[in-house]
């Protein structure tokens, strides 16, 4: 095969395969990248979207801790076996060279750009893609189709989302009263997310209200501490938690019982596999985690087969085909 030889960084030179093509990526960069993938290594936040379009090309998990084994059942055949890889900062550049990566993907939330000098020095091409709010995600999967040569496969997630949040934005717009959420991130519940921080927009899309009045714009937003007497001050009518242990102490101790949402009987763990469906990973998986709480807040006005979009969900992103033992897994955590 044919190989071109071009600058990259100053005393550096990157081997391009006659094959290759110029793209500009979705931050503007100017990347040089293979006209056919044949393996690739997507960082932490970008490995869902790779994992949905292109589980085959797929040459590892990217995690700094080793990938959970329940997720595994959730996730398209063939990928159980994968190594970890590493995520971000934590990849072993050593074990990645290794492993024939011929692309890489990052994103593009500003500071969230994962040093590309590393990947450059082992001749991998680093591609940046937007997954920071679910808008975006439609016109990631048309990009990565694109890129892919699988434009036919991008458009279909991308259309599939599009639909669910046309649906979603319609019930939120027709809901009369929409109930105030507090997003208990942390393991002790009293870390969450301000209003207007992207690891917060599913409370919205559901047609809810969030619950901490807090600074959108303040550094900690989107990592915001309080303390049980201000959260008693807040009052929620609902809270949503990131695990099934803080729902599980919520429940049962009494400091949290004074809460209106604990009296109502109206504390949920959100579903988190294979990813998320809330946060932590974002990812499109925020679409149905959006329609799971939409049934919980209005449930007489978002009205659809929970557990039948479940499956259809992830046949179209993972080409699973669930269980109701596996849905019920899912949708019980």
């Amino acid at each position: 095969m044919k190989i071109l030889l071009r600058p990259v960084l100053a005393g550096l030179l990157l081997l391009v395969p006659a094959s290759a093509r110029d793209i500009v990526d979705m931050s503007g960069r100017h990347v040089t990248v293979p006209d056919t993938v044949h393996r690739a290594y997507a960082m932490t936040h970008a490995f869902p979207l790779i994992t949905a379009i292109a589980p085959d090309l797929v040459a590892g998990f990217a995690s700094p801790m080793p990938p959970k084994p329940e997720m595994m059942e959730f996730l398209p055949s063939g990928m159980a076996g994968l190594p970890n890889l590493g995520g971000g900062s934590d990849a072993n550049i050593e074990k990645l060279k290794a492993s024939g990566i011929d692309i890489a993907f990052g994103w593009t939330s500003k500071g969230e750009q994962y040093p590309v000098k590393n990947l450059e020095r082992i001749a991998v091409p680093v591609v940046f893609i937007d997954v920071d709010r679910l808008a975006q995600y439609p016109g990631t999967f048309r990009f990565l189709g694109k890129l892919f040569h699988r434009e036919a496969r991008g458009e279909e997630l991308a259309k599939t989302l599009d639909d669910i949040t046309a649906r979603l934005k319609k019930s939120a717009a027709a809901a009369k009263d929409k109930p105030r959420v507090y997003y208990a991130e942390s393991i002790d519940g009293l870390t969450s997310q301000c209003e207007g921080t992207d690891r917060s927009e599913v409370i919205a899309l559901a047609g809810g209200r969030n619950a901490l009045p807090c600074n959108a714009t303040a550094l900690s937003a989107d990592h915001y501490v309080i303390d049980l007497e201000t959260l008693l001050a807040i009052d929620p009518e609902v809270i949503v938690t990131r695990f099934a242990a803080t729902a599980a102490t919520i429940k049962s101790d009494p400091r949290w019982a004074r809460l209106r949402a604990v009296k109502i009987g109206k504390v949920f763990v959100v579903p988190s596999y294979p990813f998320n469906w809330f946060d932590r990973p974002p990812s499109f998986l925020r679409a149905l985690g959006a329609e799971w709480l939409a049934t919980k807040l209005h449930p007489g006005l978002y009205r659809i087969d929970l557990k039948a979009e479940v499956r259809r969900f992830h046949h179209v992103f993972f080409g699973t085909n669930l269980t109701d033992a596996q849905v019920d897994k899912l949708l019980s955590p």
